[in-house]
């Protein structure tokens, strides 16, 4: 009888063991779905962030009514352009 004893000691023992593993994996695996779905999201705005940066950009190559040569001044203020940069007085 002392042997059945320990035999289903030890079986109930690594019956435990195994449903802890079980609850680890589970664990782990709605652990990846969650990290998934944040990187989908990531992924998404980044995207949208492209395209406000790319509109950005473009922006600045349209010329505006009275910015003629703005673009130009505001990269080189030397340069010769028709119009002076206009600065505060008040500074």
């Amino acid at each position: 009888m002392g042997q059945v004893s320990k035999t289903e000691d030890r079986l109930s023992k690594h019956d435990r063991e195994i449903a802890a593993i079980r609850k680890l994996v589970l664990q782990g695996m709605k652990m990846l779905v969650r990290n998934q779905t944040q990187i989908n999201n990531l992924t998404a705005a980044q995207a949208r962030t492209e395209q406000t940066l790319e509109r950005f950009i473009r922006s600045l190559d349209v010329p505006r009514t009275g910015t003629r040569n703005a673009r130009a001044r505001l990269l080189d203020p030397l340069s010769n352009c028709s119009r002076p940069i206009r600065r505060n007085s008040n500074t």
